[in-house]
């Protein structure tokens, strides 16, 4: 029997599918139906700060509001915000709740420990306490005042990273999500409560690569585990489980991507055709792409952690990168290339319409 051939691409056509499938080449026009829906499709969106999550909604979604996404937290309930993939704060949608809170099983062991070690309550009592404040809602300074007579802390930890670390080890259990408020004045409740149904967080590691992979594929073996958190083998099995197809792309590592997704990687569109926009640091394309290798050449520097830059896409590809100071966006060009004025204001209104971008030498 011949040995078959890996399919062939160019990085235009990786490229090219990438920013159609993550929702930046057309952007559809904005509603709460639409922003849930783009929300599932990407797999969720960092919420640590919510001006990155208004970021990158409007730069996929024309017309976009908060109040678009307000509906579908706090009315609709079709999406939720809590601790998912890698432990981290996320925006997701209610049908991927149970894998996104399963997903974070080992970050959720972490917390623990770590609360084992600094307080003198076992996780047994903890459990109990917590339940103690439910259904909610609840703030952080209301567990303080549930915790602050039973909790001897050795010192190794200041109090609010214990605190918040309690409220995450039960919102890992899948018991509390959060239901509204910023900062220190966030609000938890019961899951039950919120949405009237527990959740039932589990193992799915197929499920998430599915979402990973229609969103943000072909994707290198490494760079799907890196982002899911999932080890090698693991993630050779669910690659196996949805049949995937490994591709060659030019100039760059083998990625995977579903079969069916194939004849579209074939006919992906030119992603210079992609309308200028700038994506806030903590964007699911940025996160989703660690290595930064399929957005462009001489990227690697752009780390994916919290302290990463932000940036400005032109013609399909990144041209700039900026932080934002105040309100005005500090705007450094990647290369010689210096992105015109024009083309600068066109991307921000989109992506970031309160900032005023401003480059720097």
């Amino acid at each position: 029997m011949a040995r078959q051939t890996t399919p062939k691409f160019t990085l235009a056509q990786a490229q090219g599918f990438l920013l159609a499938r993550s929702g930046l080449l057309k952007p559809q026009k904005s509603s709460a139906v639409s922003v849930a829906v783009l929300i599932k499709k990407l797999g969720g969106i960092r919420a640590e700060r919510m001006e990155w999550v208004h970021a990158s909604l409007a730069a996929r979604l024309t017309g976009y509001t908060a109040d678009h996404l307000d509906q579908c937290l706090l009315r609709d309930k079709s999406l939720l915000r809590l601790w998912g993939v890698r432990g981290a704060e996320l925006i997701v949608h209610r049908d991927d709740a149970d894998a996104q809170v399963g997903a974070c099983a080992i970050e959720a062991q972490i917390w623990s420990r770590f609360l084992d070690a600094n307080t003198s309550i076992d996780c047994g009592r903890r459990r109990d306490l917590v339940q103690a404040l439910l259904p909610g809602p609840f703030s952080r300074s209301d567990v303080t005042r549930k915790f602050e007579r039973h909790l001897h802390l050795t010192g190794k930890a200041p109090p609010s990273s214990v605190y918040q670390t309690i409220i995450k080890e039960a919102a890992a259990r899948g018991t509390v999500a959060w239901c509204g408020g910023e900062g220190t004045s966030a609000r938890y409740c019961s899951v039950q409560h919120w949405v009237g149904e527990a959740l039932n967080p589990k193992t799915d590691n197929q499920r998430l690569m599915e979402i990973y992979l229609t969103a943000f594929g072909p994707a290198p073996l490494t760079e799907a585990a890196a982002v899911l958190g999932m080890t090698q083998p693991a993630t050779r099995t669910a690659l196996g489980e949805l049949d995937a197809v490994e591709v060659e792309i030019e100039g760059g590592r083998p990625g995977w991507i579903l079969a069916e997704d194939l004849p579209l990687l074939k006919k992906a569109p030119d992603p210079k055709d992609a309308p200028a926009f700038a994506l806030p640091e903590q964007d699911p394309l940025l996160t989703a792409w660690p290595s930064r290798e399929r957005l462009g050449p001489g990227l690697s520097q752009l780390a994916s952690g919290s302290e990463a830059a932000g940036t400005v896409w032109i013609e399909g590809r990144i041209v700039a990168t900026w932080r934002r100071e105040g309100d005005v966006a500090e705007v450094r060009p990647v290369g010689r290339s210096t992105p015109a004025p024009r083309q600068l204001a066109a991307a921000f209104s989109q992506g970031e319409p309160l900032l005023r971008p401003r480059l720097v030498r």
